[in-house]
């Protein structure tokens, strides 16, 4: 497991978010939670518990990630599949602003 601190009170305010992801061209599932502030993120399987599970490919991730790619543009299209509250991921990826796309969850 891996942890990364976020930037802004936002993260450290809100209740606890935790995130499946499939990476469907790794062929590996990540547990992403924020909780306190912090990310932190296990290569395990999905947790039953969360609040929405995404499939995508890893590379989509990082363009999320980094701003490249609008997460509400792509909730429309056929690229990221979402079971569970498309809003949960939202907030998730709003609480992720700012980060420079370095943190460890985005190396395979």
């Amino acid at each position: 497991a891996m942890a990364t601190r976020l930037d802004g009170a936002r993260a450290a305010d809100r209740d606890p978010l935790a995130l499946n992801f499939v990476f469907t061209d790794l062929g590996e599932t990540w547990v992403l939670a924020i909780e306190n502030g912090v990310l932190h993120a296990w290569k395990r399987e999905a947790r039953p518990d969360a609040a929405a599970t995404v499939r995508l490919t890893h590379a989509f991730f990082l363009g999320l990630v980094t701003g490249e790619v609008g997460l509400k543009d792509v909730l429309l299209s056929g690229d990221l599949e979402v079971e569970g509250s498309p809003t949960a991921l939202l907030a998730f990826f709003g609480l992720l602003e700012g980060v420079d796309g370095n943190f460890p969850i985005v190396t395979p």
